[in-house]
């Protein structure tokens, strides 16, 4: 079983990523942290969860962040008293109950989302509790809200393809924005980036890490669990597919619908387990998809996503080249169009240099921004070790 023999589960120390000049020292970020995290915690005691995402009138909404991921996003945006916050995202409006107690009655949270069920939701919620200052907006997250800026932090819960411009427009200067954004122009590759506006305008000391959240499409989302953006074929039938490639620009005479069927219909399947936990299982997986995308890059990349809706609700990663097509699914199956095919191959040999740099994941990739029409486009690269 590759993993057991032929794969070796190192436990190599990382070097640690070059320090930029203009980057606060270790005892200054140690401060800002614990001062951050106090204020979480005062905010975490004060707000009441179930208010917001089981009320005993207004019940529940279809999809809550867990509680641990709410408040390790909320310390990378590092929201301080009276601050001017714009959350993108309202969902169950606990997040933005949360983010009012933080910056207190000086500051101000916009809380923007797509679906006025949710911020009409939100809106009876906050006026139970009598939170005053908060103002909520049914609007296109992509777009911000002008009227009530400039914005001191800027902090998304779904997952644009890119920064939009409209955001850091909004900014004020030396604010910070985290939100969860595509990482490479293929689907389901998400992770989080931290960065502050500099006084031109320009995104400065970009920071990744893990995150897991739906697309922010520019209607309500009513594909949950199909992926929005950047998906080149499907199949319909008892179980839809889907797929992604990051070729389909770079080699137009290739149908990604025979890549769909490669792996749809796979000759090939092994078994290749990160961890016998599910919950470490899908932590390294994730970890190993991050690291494909640093591994390709975005020039002439053959990453490949692909994944299956309901009932099995499938997603994978790895490589293909039109001819040839091997993925790993979260769960740990190696599929491929034949044993011997060059992806298979591919995919396995990244698998090794995976374990062989200590299982790296988002936080050890280093983060490009460029500038785009639409806004700023995050690519990741791997870090020298």
């Amino acid at each position: 079983m590759l993993g057991s023999k032929s794969i070796r589960d190192l436990s190599a120390s990382r070097t640690p990523q070059t320090a930029r000049s203009t980057s606060p020292s270790e005892s200054e970020l140690s401060t800002e942290g614990n001062a951050v995290s106090d204020l979480i915690s005062t905010a975490v005691q004060a707000v009441p969860r179930q208010h917001y995402t089981n009320h005993p009138q207004l019940g529940s909404v279809p999809q809550s962040t867990a509680q641990a991921a709410i408040e390790r996003d909320l310390a990378r945006a590092a929201a301080k008293p009276g601050m001017r916050v714009m959350e993108i995202g309202t969902g169950t409006g606990y997040t933005g109950a949360l983010l009012a107690e933080i910056v207190g009655s000086d500051g101000h949270v916009v809380s923007i989302d797509i679906d006025p069920s949710l911020t009409e939701r939100a809106g009876k919620l906050h006026a139970e509790r009598g939170v005053s200052n908060l103002t909520l907006v049914t609007a296109d997250g992509h777009q911000g809200s002008p009227e009530n800026g400039p914005y001191d932090v800027i902090i998304g819960w779904a997952t644009p393809t890119r920064i939009p411009a409209a955001w850091v427009a909004q900014c004020a200067s030396g604010a910070r924005i985290a939100t969860p954004v595509y990482i490479a122009p293929v689907a389901r590759t998400v992770g989080h980036i931290t960065a502050t506006v500099a006084a031109e305008g320009e995104l400065t000391d970009p920071k990744l890490g893990p995150a897991v959240y739906v697309d922010m499409g520019v209607e309500i989302n009513t594909t949950l669990g199909i992926p929005l953006f950047f998906v080149d074929a499907t199949s319909a039938g008892e179980v839809p597919a889907w797929v992604s490639v990051a070729w389909r620009d770079v080699t137009p005479e290739h149908d990604p619908a025979n890549t769909l069927t490669m792996l749809r219909d796979a000759d090939y399947s092994q078994r290749v387990v990160f961890s016998d936990l599910e919950k470490e299982q899908a932590e390294r997986w994730r970890d190993f998809r991050a690291y494909c995308v640093g591994h390709e890059g975005n020039e002439r990349s053959n990453l490949t996503a692909f994944g299956t809706g309901a009932p099995e609700w499938t997603t994978a990663i790895g490589f293909s080249s039109g001819n040839n097509a091997a993925v790993l699914t979260a769960e740990g199956q190696l599929l491929g169009n034949r044993e011997d095919s060059p992806a298979v191959a591919k995919l396995k040999d990244v698998i090794r240099e995976w374990y062989d740099s200590g299982r790296p994941g988002l936080d050890s990739l280093e983060a490009n921004i460029s500038d785009h029409p639409d806004g700023w486009t995050v690519s990741a690269y791997l870090s020298r070790y």
